[in-house]
């Protein structure tokens, strides 16, 4: 009996790394890497974060856009800024997002010469804005 508890044991625990495992890989880990472009239409104003309950947090400004990757696949992509409007992105910044199955995990402002010709052209034609 002691045997067949202690192997019951051992599948729980087995199974139990291979979810977390999954879960970290599809959460943390980057899938891709998507391009965006602040509009140039953009206007940086003081702004507030705001939490799922739309009550202020602190001051900064969220971006959501539309991203390409490197095959030309769009996705909508959400991230921000802290700070006051001198913080915020110029309108034409090219923007890097490496994101996971679920979320954006990084953002870094690239040059338009770092970004591939296919994902330039799309940003072109369709533009970023939601």
């Amino acid at each position: 009996m002691k045997k067949i508890i202690g192997i019951i044991i051992a599948i729980i625990i087995i199974a139990g790394a291979f979810w977390a495992k999954g879960y970290y890989n599809s959460r943390y880990v980057v899938s891709d890497t998507y391009y965006t472009q602040i509009p140039l239409d953009e206007v940086n104003e003081d702004s507030w974060l705001v939490d799922n309950k739309g009550e202020k947090q602190e001051k900064g400004k969220s971006y959501n856009l539309i991203g390409f990757n490197k095959e030309g696949k769009e996705r909508e992509v959400h991230f921000f800024k802290r700070g006051t409007a001198k913080d915020y992105y110029k309108p034409g910044t090219y923007i890097k997002v490496d994101v996971s199955e679920t979320i954006e995990l990084n953002t870094n402002v690239v040059e338009k010469q770092d970004i591939p010709k296919e994902v330039i052209e799309k940003i072109g034609e369709k533009g970023t804005k939601k």
